[in-house]
């Protein structure tokens, strides 16, 4: 138990041992994976207490682990390229931002942090994601780059990839993609008609609240307030696939009962006791 709220979670091996992290209301911690492990303060930042983070990502390429963590208030981003080590982390921007979601996406050998950022306000239309590649102790020459063309889905919620697809749950637009990471790339909305859950008609959809992807193939799962809810073509069309009762019967001959393996079964008639 703690006494802390916590916002979100990312694993990573350090020195081959398994390490979680911690994005909390009251800062970052880290959880090693041993009996009676409890949560440690990792130090970003002197305000780390009164801020808190929203959001953790790792990453691990090139035999390098790097762990980056998103600061409430809009307080930017801040970088460890030294397996997230307390007093290691480095803002590297998005001051005045309100990224609320990290991820991180992976094209061969090379790897790449993305930020989500949450609207304002309600009926707002967003500003999309921010990418960074992942290069260590050094900065990208691009720095920071803007994927906000066509966006149209309020909030980012949560983010997947599918090799070079980017895929970002909205608040109100449903799952947006990017094909790819490219200047002139826009955003791709799905139909009203694709099978997520409908909202009103200000709000196309209903808020996607989880997100994952298969990177082999072009399944997707959504999840929301109303159940689960999987594309298996990328994202165009989505059926609903979290039931509680189902249509569908097994019918037996009168006088046959179904059977998980072998019963004894005694038939005792009224009035009657059977062994105990």
């Amino acid at each position: 138990m703690t006494g802390f709220n916590v916002e979100d979670m990312a694993w990573v091996l350090r020195d081959d041992e398994p390490v979680l992290f911690l994005a909390t209301s009251v800062g970052l911690f880290e959880l090693l994976m041993k009996a009676d492990a409890a949560p440690v303060q990792i130090f970003v930042r002197p305000d780390d207490s009164q801020i808190g983070y929203y959001a953790v990502a790792a990453a691990s390429a090139k035999g390098n682990v790097s762990v980056a963590v998103a600061a409430r208030n809009s307080g930017g981003i801040f970088l460890s390229g030294e397996g997230g080590k307390g007093n290691t982390y480095r803002n590297i921007g998005q001051a005045g931002e309100d990224v609320r979601v990290l991820g991180v996406q992976y094209e061969g050998a090379r790897s790449f942090l993305w930020a989500g950022v949450a609207a304002p306000v309600v009926g707002d239309p967003g500003k999309g994601c921010f990418c960074w590649e992942l290069l260590g102790a050094q900065d990208p020459p691009e720095g920071w780059q803007t994927f906000d063309k066509n966006w149209l889905g309020g909030s980012c919620v949560e983010l997947a990839f599918q090799g070079s697809r980017i895929l970002a749950a909205t608040y109100d637009g449903g799952v947006l993609w990017l094909d790819k990471r490219g200047d002139q790339e826009a955003w791709h909305a799905p139909d009203v008609g694709c099978g997520l859950p409908a909202a009103t008609r200000e709000h196309p959809f209903q808020r996607v609240d989880a997100l994952a992807a298969d990177p082999e193939r072009a399944i997707i799962l959504t999840g929301g307030k109303t159940g689960v809810y999987r594309s298996r073509d990328g994202g165009e069309r989505y059926e609903f696939c979290s039931r509680k009762t189902f249509s569908d019967k097994v019918t037996l001959p009168p006088n046959w009962l179904f059977c998980s393996g072998e019963h004894d079964i005694e038939v005792v008639s009224e009035g009657e006791e059977g062994p105990d």
